[in-house]
């Protein structure tokens, strides 16, 4: 297959995975039927050599109600460069949800209560699913967005619920931390879920010596490689919202919802990628398990503060820094940046970091992982009490790889049905699906360290 080719073919799936995305996007975003031709022509023109993410066509929907909002204004014989009001009711939803916002809505209140929402942006006081005349005589703001049907559709709340839902799961997801930045040495945009291959280069030997007067160069020979091949993995669920929790006015329950998603998809993540270590998964290349003795990165040494702690630490330091390069065999010299602890040792290591004499023996690890042990994780995934790991610096060799379908790196939130044309229910209810696609991989075994105790 010749290079023009595969450029075809990679085009062609960049283009099925834009095409996808706008499926499920442009539905929802009440634009009329132009518009969303109009965005759909951008986003495949903009997004030729790569796949687009979700929040990017968000972002381009956006810009298009934006822009039919100023259109509206100006064809009323209006002049009005502010903020218009979709994104203003938004912002206000937004903030009801303790979402952070730009700074150019500000000025914006937010709503009420969730009532006071979901009446204004349907025009639905009663909320029997239906707008209703009396909706139309909510106020002005909402006049004024009714005007424009690129702005409101049957679906608006719902699709202003979503995105609020979205970035407050989001927020909570960012906010939690379980340590497994520290073992993602690559990141990287899988365009689909067919197979994505990893490969691990060899090293070179010392360059020879050369005499151009006597011999031209010599060709230099070519290093082996590895590879380590995964497919993208989907997690998800579906979030139901009652007609009557929005009647109770229960947002706090919401909130608590949608927080706790936000939470239990970072763990979820974060769980993948540690069970890699914790279930010591095979490693592809050669069939043995990531740790291994013939890996050079296992042992049986307890963490205990006092010599013998010092030792089993020297001795793990010493085994990592001996880890030598795939094909060439020279010392990789690599030095631990993190000791990863249950919270059982957490005491233990974090004593073992700090400069005490005992009996007579200064501790030579005093400060290894930080000054304030900030490189000292404790990690809740860990339950057998008495193992202990270290990591290598992400920089100086390959550890774990995370791939994201299409670049999308946190949880989506989707409306998991296509309500019917004016009715703002089904069956009473809205329902949300929450999708994340993703998968790990252990690209190399030498940055790993592992001390496993019964």
């Amino acid at each position: 297959m010749d290079w023009s080719e595969m450029n075809r073919l990679a085009g062609n799936m960049i283009a099925a995975a834009n095409r996808q995305t706008l499926r499920d996007e442009l539905p929802l975003s009440g634009l009329p039927d132009l518009a969303q031709r109009q965005v759909e022509k951008d986003v495949m023109r903009t997004f030729a050599a790569r796949a687009a993410t979700t929040g990017e066509i968000r972002e381009r929907i956006g810009a298009e109600k934006t822009f039919l909002t100023e259109f509206a204004a100006r064809s009323d014989g209006q002049v009005n460069v502010g903020i218009e009001q979709p994104e203003r009711m938004q912002a206000a939803l937004d903030k009801l949800f303790a979402v952070e916002v730009d700074a150019k809505f500000r000025d914006v209140k937010p709503f009420g209560s969730l009532r006071a929402a979901y009446t204004a942006l349907t025009g639905d006081p009663e909320m029997r699913g239906f707008p209703s005349p009396e909706g139309y005589k909510l106020g002005e703001s909402f006049m004024q967005w009714m005007r424009l049907p690129a702005a409101f559709s049957s679906s608006t709340f719902q699709y202003a619920l979503g995105n609020t839902m979205y970035r407050r799961l989001v927020a909570e997801y960012k906010a939690v931390n379980y340590g497994e930045e520290y073992l993602v040495s690559y990141e990287r945009n899988a365009p689909d879920f067919r197979p994505q291959n990893s490969i691990l280069v060899g090293y070179f030997s010392d360059l020879p010596d050369v005499n151009p007067e006597i011999l031209d160069y010599t060709e230099v020979t070519m290093v082996d490689d590895s590879q380590v091949s995964y497919t993208i993995n989907q997690k998800g669920a579906i979030l139901t919202i009652t007609r009557r929790t929005l009647i109770n006015d229960d947002l706090k329950t919401i909130q608590a919802l949608v927080s706790r998603l936000g939470r239990a998809a970072k763990r979820t993540f974060a769980r993948r990628g540690w069970n890699l270590l914790i279930n010591n998964t095979n490693w592809q290349p050669d069939g043995l398990p990531i740790f291994h003795i013939n890996h050079g990165n296992l042992a049986g040494v307890l963490l205990t503060n006092d010599a013998t702690g010092i030792g089993a630490l020297t001795a793990a330091k010493t085994a990592m820094y001996a880890q030598t390069e795939k094909d060439s065999g020279e010392v990789l010299s690599l030095g631990a940046m993190y000791e990863m602890v249950p919270r059982a040792l957490q005491e233990t290591a974090r004593a073992l970091n700090q400069p005490w004499p005992m009996g007579g023996i200064f501790n030579p690890h005093a400060g290894s992982f930080g000054r304030n042990d900030e490189r000292i994780i404790t990690v809740p995934f860990l339950t057998a009490p008495r193992d202990w790991y270290l990591v290598a610096d992400k920089n100086d060799v390959e550890l774990l790889e995370v791939a994201y379908l299409q670049g999308q790196k946190e949880p989506e939130v989707l409306l998991a049905d296509n309500p019917v044309v004016g009715q703002m229910f089904v069956a009473d209810k809205l329902q949300y699906k929450i999708r994340h696609e993703y998968e790990w991989a252990v690209i190399d075994y030498r940055g790993l360290y592992k001390s496993m105790n019964p």
